[in-house]
């Protein structure tokens, strides 16, 4: 029987068809992937937004504490992770109540431990980093690790049933209310007490919000030793995954806090605000949107290469031209809206900025290999970005100051996306010409939009970044 030319089915080959079919399915989750990715800018526009409010109310030596805090904090996080939440999401027994309130008691006893683990560990932090401050800001912090292990693994029920609408919006509601309490604390505490109080309180009303998102009944105490033994046998890989993105996101973090003074520590997070905001973006739409769909389509090699190609030369377009102007202006906008006190952070977003060109690469790459099954690639990335930062950041620091050790991280982006590179092409997928056209008009791009603003009498030319870097070494 012949076929009929308004025939799609039967008149695409079976690879198109295929294709065609799974575009047709994921268009159905454009609405969902659309709403995260809204709700998700308006958070890091609070947060950005949140950032100036504090900068003008604060001493930057005040922020650069809160900074090393919330770093010490976000690790015992991570480097204790053992896959609660993920283990929710990925079992098939996670609605069940006895394997929910297990994973629930397993947080709440590392939460304990963690608490625990803080106070005995305060004193010795406090002398390593040689500030004495700690020695009772730490443990005013550390009730954080019981707020965050009472809460209610619930969010990961409504992620195990796509209830992304709820989920999205209750994280923009807490994110909302969290970037208030600190604007309103340092207004009328313009202390490094406000900040902490701010940070228990943030943390203590989503944690009580959490047990409605569900029906607040279902939970209690439970140990069940075969949900017990999958939540282990899951986690350890969590950990480990979690354990080399820890390092490598914040040996800066870590590290910078013994080198530097803390005034400059929280110019630097300033900077490091609006740089994390524009990889972490990407981040978010390489996870909600690539990776789903590479998942969902059989499509391998050239073939998937060929499907994917023009999206993201389109997208990674896009990015390159909107990076570059923001890099070109990156020293103004920090001169017109932080005060004196902080104008140093508009040398030091500038080249973050350019290293968050590799990161967003590296990010589509990250993307496509947790698609293709193969999130080895990732670790891989993660592993050498942090070898890259560990050598250089304490070798360029102290000879030529924190602006030249500022392109230990563009080295170590680079550094990630060549390891994902050299992954992707054992996989069949190759976009090397692809990202050195890009690469190439992301730098003209910069080159023509700084001069262009020089001309206009807005910036500086960009033989003044060459001055400003050396005003800051010297």
């Amino acid at each position: 029987m012949e076929s009929s030319p308004t025939d799609i089915g039967a008149a695409t080959p079976p690879t198109s068809r295929r294709w065609l079919r799974q575009m047709a399915g994921w268009t159905g989750h454009f609405g969902s992937v659309s709403w995260i990715a809204a709700t998700y800018a308006i958070q890091q526009v609070v947060r950005l937004a949140s950032s100036i409010l504090l900068a003008w109310l604060l001493a930057p030596a005040l922020l650069g504490t809160m900074l090393l805090i919330n770093a010490l904090r976000t690790g015992g996080e991570l480097l204790t992770d053992v896959g609660v939440g993920q283990s929710i999401v990925n079992n098939r027994r996670g609605e069940e109540s006895d394997f929910f309130n297990t994973a629930w008691t397993v947080q709440i006893v590392r939460g304990l431990l963690l608490f625990a683990a803080a106070l005995a560990l305060t004193a010795p932090i406090a002398h390593a980093y040689g500030k004495p401050e700690l020695l009772y800001l730490l443990p005013a912090a550390a009730p954080i690790f019981l707020l965050t292990g009472l809460t209610s693994p619930s969010r990961f029920l409504l992620q195990k049933r796509l209830e992304v609408r709820k989920l999205a919006s209750f994280d923009l509601a807490m994110a909302i209310f969290g970037s208030a309490i600190q604007i309103i604390l340092a207004y009328f505490m313009p202390t490094i007490w406000a900040l902490i109080i701010a940070l228990l309180i943030s943390m203590a009303v989503p944690a009580i919000a959490s047990f409605f998102l569900v029906d607040w009944r279902m939970h209690r105490l439970r140990w069940e030793r075969t949900a017990l033994r999958d939540i282990v046998h899951f986690g350890k890989w969590v950990f480990l995954s979690s354990l080399i993105y820890y390092l490598a996101m914040n040996f800066d973090r870590l590290y910078l806090p013994s080198a530097i003074p803390l005034a400059l520590l929280g110019i630097y997070g300033i900077a490091r605000t609006f740089a994390d905001a524009a990889a972490e973006l990407f981040q978010r739409v390489g996870s909600f949107l690539v990776f789903p769909k590479i998942s969902a389509t059989n499509l391998r090699g050239h073939d998937l290469r060929e499907a994917i190609g023009p999206m993201r030369l389109a997208l990674l377009g896009f990015v390159a031209v909107g990076l570059a102007l923001a890099i070109a202006l990156a020293d103004r906008f920090i001169y017109v809206v932080y005060d004196a006190r902080y104008h140093d952070a508009g040398i030091l977003l500038t080249v973050l900025f350019a290293g968050s060109w590799f990161a967003i690469l590296a990010a589509m790459s990250d993307a496509i290999m947790m698609g293709l099954g193969k999130p080895s690639g990732v670790a891989f990335g993660n592993g050498a970005k942090l070898a890259v930062v560990a050598i250089a950041l304490p070798v360029l620091l102290p000879r030529y100051g924190l602006n030249a050790a500022m392109l230990a991280f563009v080295a170590a982006e680079a550094v990630r996306y060549c390891i994902l590179v050299w992954r992707k092409r054992a996989a069949g997928i190759n976009f090397v010409r692809q990202d050195i056209g890009l690469t190439l008009l992301f730098f003209a791009l910069i080159f023509l939009f700084r001069e262009a603003s020089y001309l206009a009498g807005l910036t500086g030319s960009i033989g003044d970044w060459l001055i400003e870097g050396q005003r800051m070494h010297g």
